[in-house]
């Protein structure tokens, strides 16, 4: 159907030869993009450039990109696939070079493929009838792009006319929060599988491992494999299977306020963006900080994430507040890998990696980084735990997703939602309680002792929060809170068309 629409354009505007030269050059830089695309996106994760792919591409600022290629493109394979296109078109060019030659055969040739194509074009009319339009649209490589950025552009309106009317102030069924300190560590790409907390090989959590108070939940998952989709859910009633769009439901922080928190948002990740959750998130706390705004230079100190502790030690000595939530986003654990440690704190080297049989040399070395980068995590939560040793403080720490990190093949690397992988969703979630709190609310610390294996979705996350902090909302449901007695241990979890279960891993849904 494409090759018809170019040939019908071709033959029409023939004539006007600068337009037509435009035209064609457009089209043919445009195809080539999208072509390239197509082949990394078919390469990595078994599926074509889609929309999901195209919003990340959005929301996602020149340092993280540059890391992101700087990781992919480092793969041999990946070049000698590359490679092995080239020669087939090359092939493909010769032949049709041959067929030129032989005029009578390639007209021939050309009837009966075109017939052929008629055919299977009517066909799929048939069985696409009712998104027929759709199916048109969606045939050549323009007019996938013009889809994508209109579908985000639309869903960019509805979200600024949200923005613009957002009532922070929700009506609170309940409130006997007395907490004085409620913290939450969002980290980034960590997988569970990686953790020696969960039985992992490698010491890689030394320091959290030796820490009293902490609570490890060892059945919890995440409802997606990219970041904004899972804050998205993380933060509001918004769940799997949820009708409206995300930003039409409650967030906590609306909550907070109205329950009477001072709360702030500390990241150093990259600051709101276009149709970044971030932004109405950081916007309602009554603080926000954003390290990359703080940097001299665009790839300064690597991001390290130490880089919010004093930040962290600031808003805790200027604070004058009976109630306080603080979220901090970490960089964490998000490729590239080898920029999110110190150098001199590696410990971990090729040698000393296993994961899915037949990894080459370099494979083995970007599974080390990842291992000294879970590594420096340890080390970086641990720093943030210390800060409220001495405080009446419950502390938790959940990963936004996971990572495979060569764990389900020797090609898998990332993570996605075309290429499902129970290591892009196996998720850390501890909680942590200082002296003075176990002292102070003996009784929930028991509520959370006895559901660590329970198992968990984190786009329920915002029950559990409500439930730890004691307030109740129209929207809050016990239900869905981990640590409630009424917790619903027989909900399905969900993740891209497959059913989870910790014995099983992922099953296609029925």
């Amino acid at each position: 159907m494409a090759s018809l629409q170019a040939f019908v354009i071709y033959l029409f505007l023939k004539k006007f030869t600068f337009i037509h030269d435009t035209l064609k050059y457009i089209f043919l830089c445009v195809s080539f993009c999208v072509f390239a695309m197509d082949l990394f996106a078919v390469y990595h994760y078994d599926l074509t450039f889609n929309n999901i792919m195209f919003e990340i591409i959005m929301m996602t600022n020149l340092r993280e990109g540059g890391e992101f290629l700087q990781t992919y493109l480092a793969d041999g394979k990946f070049w000698m696939f590359i490679a092995g296109i080239l020669c087939a078109l090359a092939v493909l060019r010769g032949i049709y070079g041959l067929f030129m030659k032989m005029q009578r055969v390639a007209v021939i040739l050309f009837l009966v493929v075109f017939a052929a194509s008629a055919v299977t074009t009517l066909r799929d009319a048939i069985i696409h009838f009712e998104s027929f339009p759709d199916f048109i649209i969606n045939t050549n490589a323009l007019s996938r792009i013009y889809q994508m950025y209109m579908k985000n552009y639309r869903a960019e309106k509805d979200y600024q006319k949200i923005l613009a009317g957002a009532c922070l102030e929700v009506p609170i069924t309940k409130n006997n929060s007395s907490i004085p300190y409620v913290v939450f560590i969002l980290g980034e790409s960590t997988d569970r599988n990686r953790i020696s907390l969960y039985g992992y090989s490698l010491l890689t959590s030394p320091k959290l491992s030796q820490r009293e108070g902490l609570y490890v939940f060892s059945d919890v998952v995440s409802p997606h494999s990219h970041t904004n989709a899972v804050l998205q859910k993380l933060f509001t009633f918004c769940r799997y299977g949820s009708k409206s769009k995300w930003y039409m439901y409650t967030s906590l922080f609306s909550i907070l306020k109205s329950a009477g928190y001072f709360t702030v948002w500390m990241s150093n990740q990259e600051g709101p963006a276009a149709g970044n959750c971030v932004r109405l998130y950081a916007g309602q706390c009554g603080q926000s900080i954003f390290t990359e705004n703080l940097r001299d230079t665009w790839d300064n100190a690597f991001c390290y994430d130490e880089q919010l502790l004093p930040k962290l030690e600031e808003v805790i000595s200027s604070e004058h507040h009976a109630k306080n939530f603080y979220v901090l986003h970490l960089i964490g654990t998000h490729g590239n890998y080898r920029k999110r440690f110190p150098p001199e704190l590696a410990k971990f080297t090729a040698k000393d990696e296993g994961g899915f049989s037949g990894l080459t040399e370099s494979q083995k070395e970007e599974r080390a980084h990842y291992d000294n980068a879970v590594l420096y995590n340890d080390f970086v939560v641990d720093e943030i735990i210390r800060r409220f040793e001495d405080k009446n403080a419950i502390l938790i720490y959940v990963s936004d997703h996971g990572e495979d990190v060569y764990d389900s093949s020797t090609i898998l690397l990332g993570h996605n939602e075309g290429t499902p992988s129970r290591f892009m969703i196996e998720i850390p979630m501890i909680i942590w309680v200082s002296d003075i709190f176990s002292k102070t609310y003996p009784e929930l610390e028991a509520r959370i002792a006895q559901s660590v294996n329970r198992p968990y979705m984190t786009d329920d996350m915002i029950h559990t929060i409500l439930d730890i902090m004691s307030i109740e909302t129209q929207d809050f449901d016990p239900a869905k809170s981990i640590i409630n007695p009424s917790f619903d241990i027989t909900r399905p979890r969900i993740y891209s068309n497959h059913v989870y279960t910790k014995e099983d891993g992922l099953a296609p849904l029925p």
